[in-house]
């Protein structure tokens, strides 16, 4: 049975191919086929025509035409709102500096483009943070950031990602500038903002070491008394907490209190609640002094320097003699080199 298909298949092979038998057409039969063929449909007639749109430059759209001139004047009123905004910011932010400047508190932050006051600096040395530390009569004392900053816009950075609440951010360097110095400062362009935290925060972070804000329960005589007159100094604007804030301090300098010696040496020097005297300031502040507490030291040479009669050399060696270590490495000044603000250093110095 195998070899008789296998004998039919090889037959199958060899048959002969059919034959295609083509019929002829007529040509009219061929041309209604393909009329029949081009015809449309009924569901094609019912589509709408489709449309070619081009355009042509040379002929613009006639809306555009007839309202050209009210499309140019919506443009140039939206560029002009846009730089008024800017411009009006820009305004708002320089009165805000000028008006923290003129009225220092401790803690103010100022941004400061030290371009402006040094030449001899590197290509990434630019912006710098500073923060006022003190406030002795007329003279602001800030400390600069140890860190220099290439775009303004980074030491917002700085403040957000909380880098100002470590101790070591600022340098331990005073720098000492008087009032008119600092207006100078702003009027040429080194000092670009200036911002107040409220309490310790700025932006929702935390620009104040938090070791500032510790206290100890320790008893020490005054400690209360000056603890209590700085609250009422709060309120020196009124006559009566002014005078409160100076028995509290009388007090607590009368116990030997050394920060309160310094609080009633600064009622002195900015005469609240009593008439200003320099003299007398001078002499709370060495008490201080005496007892090794810095920033009656650093104080009384501040306004040393506003006294014709005192001299400073004399402090300095009755502070040694009594045993007091003296750091002179944190008094320092920054010298201008930049032209024109050593100029407008020197104007305000002919103003003052």
């Amino acid at each position: 049975m195998p070899q008789a298909a296998i004998r039919q298949d090889e037959d199958d092979e060899y048959l002969s191919e059919a034959k295609v038998h083509q019929q002829a057409i007529s040509p009219k039969k061929a041309e209604e086929a393909l009329a029949e063929a081009n015809a449309p449909t009924p569901k094609e007639s019912q589509k709408e025509p489709y449309y070619h749109y081009t355009v042509d430059t040379k002929d613009p759209d006639p809306w555009l035409i007839m309202h050209k001139t009210k499309i140019i004047l919506f443009v140039i009123v939206a560029v002009a709102a846009v730089a008024a905004s800017i411009f009006y910011k820009d305004f708002q932010l320089n009165e805000q500096t000028k008006a923290l400047v003129d009225e220092p508190q401790l803690n103010d932050l100022y941004y400061v483009d030290f371009r402006v006051i040094k030449d001899n600096l590197r290509p990434t040395e630019k912006f710098r943070m500073a923060k006022v530390s003190d406030i002795t009569g007329n003279v602001v004392t800030i400390n600069f950031s140890s860190y220099f900053y290439l775009q303004e816009h980074e030491l917002n950075e700085a403040i957000r990602y909380a880098q100002l609440r470590f101790e070591k951010f600022f340098q331990e360097k005073r720098h000492n500038y008087t009032m008119a110095e600092l207006q100078s400062l702003v009027a040429s362009g080194a000092i670009v903002l200036a911002r107040r935290p409220e309490g310790n925060m700025l932006d929702g972070n935390v620009v104040v070491p938090d070791s500032h804000f510790k206290s100890s329960s320790v008893f020490i005589p005054g400690k209360k008394e000056n603890l209590a007159g700085l609250e009422y100094l709060k309120f020196a604007k009124s006559a009566d907490k002014a005078a409160l804030a100076l028995v509290k301090f009388q007090k607590s300098a009368g116990l030997g209190f050394a920060p309160g010696q310094v609080s009633l040496a600064q009622m002195y020097l900015n005469g609240i609640a009593v008439d200003k005297d320099l003299n007398k300031s001078l002499e709370w502040f060495e008490k201080g002094a005496l007892q090794a507490y810095e920033p009656a030291i650093l104080k009384y040479a501040i306004v040393c320097q506003q006294v014709n009669s005192c001299n400073i050399a004399e402090f300095y060696q009755e502070l040694v003699q009594t045993g007091v270590n003296i750091e002179f490495t944190k008094q320092v000044d920054v010298r201008a080199t930049t032209k024109a603000f050593e100029q407008a250093l020197e104007e305000s110095k002919v103003k003052t």
